[in-house]
């Protein structure tokens, strides 16, 4: 038998239940039956070490997975026994394990992910949660399903369109440096012993040939050291103030990381309030969702003014006294027409189906901006590249033709 030392509080000052404390006692008492067991039936499992994460992709077919099955009229313990041995990833079908054992002791699936919320965004634990208050966790999950795959398909492409020209220039400067460092100085080397005059685009190429070769090791605890700064800053609230700032101004990819906040922020809100999540707590968890920091205390900044009684279209920079006069909307972060169709949800009590129009259309123009981009992008990078080699090639081969008026005069 398991006995506590002292009375346990199982219930907040605000009425609500604490199941921090009741998911602690509930692990301490199946600790304390196992070591009650008899060593003979206790059959230790080969320790697994498990390296990396679970990844977004990952999460949406377990929650894919997971809506199929309830949708099928599936009861929430066999759902979760089944995918438990469909899941490949450890770290995931710990996590579906935990779910279902903590299932049969009574806790929600809600309680279980806040245990895992490095893993689990904060949109996927708000909405589990409401759907499981409302019973209505088969459409939430269905809804959230096709949410999750939505900022899946854009992140990818946003990624795509950095990758693809990031790619290609590092493999252009790999190509430059070899051609520097390994051919411009077995062909240079004997325009000096030779006597010829080198012309000045020649020196210039042989110097900075001569300072990757002697300097290679600096440039390169130079790299490590930009790369080191950029992890180390990026998990300090400076430094994302700081990356934030710069990622929102890069020219072309500024406006991708722009779009791709909104986008997120919009389908979020839509998907919360459409689940019955009441508007402020919709918002911070909103803004959770949201990478920007920047786009995160705007949008706390937006619940803090509606917790006073502000509506939130004014909140977020729309004057209600001359709505016609454009010049008084001011906003840094959200556009003036996902504004305004904000204002025009709150009049009709439509908030939700409002911002989800302007958020397909918001979808629908990133992915032709990413495709046109990703278009114009590869002939400017292959002009670039071909301009670079162009010049090292003629670097090479201006000490020749002094070689030939040379040979000319002798």
């Amino acid at each position: 038998m398991f006995w506590f030392k002292k009375r346990q509080r199982f219930i907040k000052d605000d009425g609500s239940f604490d199941n921090t404390r009741f998911v602690e006692l509930l692990e301490m008492s199946k600790k304390g039956a196992q070591r009650r067991r008899p060593k003979t039936a206790i059959k230790k499992a080969p320790m697994v070490i498990v390296i990396g994460g679970i990844s977004p992709k990952e999460i949406w077919q377990f929650i894919n997975k997971l809506a199929n099955f309830l949708n099928s009229g599936i009861d929430l313990k066999t759902a979760f026994s089944i995918v438990h041995k469909q899941v490949k990833n450890p770290k995931l079908q710990k996590v579906v394990g935990d779910i279902r054992l903590n299932l049969e002791n009574g806790l929600s699936i809600s309680d279980t992910l806040r245990q895992h919320s490095k893993y689990f965004d904060p949109l996927i634990i708000a909405l589990i949660e409401v759907g499981e208050k409302t019973g209505t966790l088969p459409r939430v999950i269905t809804e959230l399903e096709a949410t999750l795959l939505e900022n899946i398909e854009i992140k990818g492409k946003i990624r795509g369109a950095m990758i693809y020209p990031a790619i290609l220039l590092s493999l252009s400067m790999c190509m430059v440096v070899f051609m520097l460092t390994f051919i411009l100085p077995k062909i240079t080397g004997s325009f000096a012993k030779s006597g010829v005059e080198v012309p000045g685009l020649t020196k210039f190429m042989m110097n900075m040939s001569d300072f990757l070769i002697h300097n290679w090791i600096l440039l390169l605890v130079g790299l490590v050291v930009i790369v080191v700064s950029y992890m180390i800053a990026s998990r300090t609230y400076v430094g994302q103030v700081v990356l934030g700032r710069i990622a929102l101004r890069i020219p072309v990819f500024g406006f991708i990381s722009r779009q791709m906040n909104i986008i997120l922020f919009i389908n979020a809100l839509h998907l919360l309030l459409d689940s019955g999540v009441l508007m402020l707590e919709a918002l911070e968890t909103t803004a959770n969702v949201v990478p920007n920091i920047h786009f995160k205390k705007d949008i706390i900044r937006i619940k803090n003014e509606v917790e006073t009684g502000i509506k939130m279209s004014v909140a977020m920079g729309l004057s209600m006294e001359n709505r016609k006069d454009t010049s008084q909307f001011k906003n840094d972060f959200f556009p003036e027409d996902l504004v305004h169709m904000i204002n025009v949800g709150e009049e009709t009590g439509t908030l939700g189906v409002s911002i989800f129009k302007v958020g397909q259309n918001y979808q629908k123009e990133l992915r032709r901006f990413i495709s046109n981009i990703m278009t114009a992008l590869e002939p400017l990078i292959i002009v670039f590249v071909g301009f670079i080699v162009g010049v090292i090639v003629l670097s090479i081969m201006l000490p020749f033709f002094n070689l030939g008026k040379v040979a000319s005069k002798l």
